[in-house]
């Protein structure tokens, strides 16, 4: 986890994966439309004036919930694990390393003022699997494309599934166009010279040469849309070879991973437990 401190993390917003062929009640339009935007939720600095910023959020293991008042929603996503590299200070390029579980954990809370601020509420408030898988090839003949991504709480001994099942392919913006676009979108960001721009931030972070990029959430379950989480609640976010395990399959091996602590190839599994922190 410590070289994770290292890694500058950000985020796409907007760039939600949908499997039409599972999934009648559709919220989300099913052309490929651009992300919304990119959010930035820790950079490898201590800096007075971005003390959110510099907190390290991310945990094996455990999900911080700060009272019993807040609403926090599960976002299952794929994160990547980049290289990037610059020229003159800016971005040129990026190039995925490795791929894993990631949860985004996302707080509702009318009194926030910015969106870091329901993405970042500092010590383990996101979560990250402990298994990264190695990226061949970043593109739709990769091994990266032979994965789904889901998701599955566990409460009060029962297990519902979270999310809906989905192949990372079906993320709108994926690959060269996903990174073209990043790229594209930082270099935009620069042109506005904003005190809190992400080149600003990478500017104070010292041209970090890691990227931490999660790329967008997937549909949530009638269960999933409901579910906040509370104390106690077991979160799994789990990617998996779909030529090697069946959908309908992932529970079964969830109830030995639990049990067992066994590890399955192929197969990435997240597991967090939701608490809140003792106040003092």
């Amino acid at each position: 986890m410590k070289d994770l401190e290292k890694a500058f993390h950000v985020g796409v917003l907007g760039n939600f994966a949908v499997d039409e062929k599972q999934n009648i009640r559709n919220p989300f339009p099913l052309i490929e439309e651009a992300p919304t935007g990119l959010v930035v939720t820790y950079v490898p600095f201590q800096d007075e004036h971005h003390p959110i910023l510099s907190r390290f959020p991310l945990s094996h293991s455990k999900i911080a919930i700060p009272s019993i008042y807040d609403n926090l929603q599960v976002e299952p996503e794929v994160v990547l694990d980049c290289e990037v590299k610059y020229y003159h200070n800016n971005l040129l390029y990026i190039i995925p390393k490795r791929f894993t579980a990631y949860n985004d954990v996302t707080l509702h809370r009318f009194s926030t003022s910015s969106i870091v601020e329901n993405k970042n509420w500092g010590r383990n408030s996101k979560g990250i699997a402990r298994e990264w898988i190695n990226i061949d090839s970043f593109d739709k003949d990769g091994n990266i494309a032979n994965y789904n991504i889901v998701s599955f709480i566990k409460r009060d001994g029962v297990i519902e599934q979270y999310s809906i099942d989905t192949p990372i392919n079906k993320y709108p913006y994926m690959y060269e166009q996903l990174l073209d676009w990043i790229i594209e979108e930082i270099k935009r960001d620069r042109e506005l010279q904003s005190p809190n721009s992400i080149n600003s931030l990478l500017k104070s972070a010292k041209y970090p040469n890691r990227f931490l990029i999660n790329i967008g959430t997937t549909q949530f379950t009638a269960i999933g849309e409901k579910a906040f989480l509370e104390e106690g609640d077991e979160v799994f976010v789990v990617l998996y070879d779909r030529k090697l395990y069946r959908p309908d399959s992932i529970k079964a091996y969830l109830l030995a991973y639990k049990t067992r602590k066994v590890h399955y190839e192929g197969m990435v599994i997240l597991h967090q437990t939701a608490y809140i922190p003792e106040t003092r």
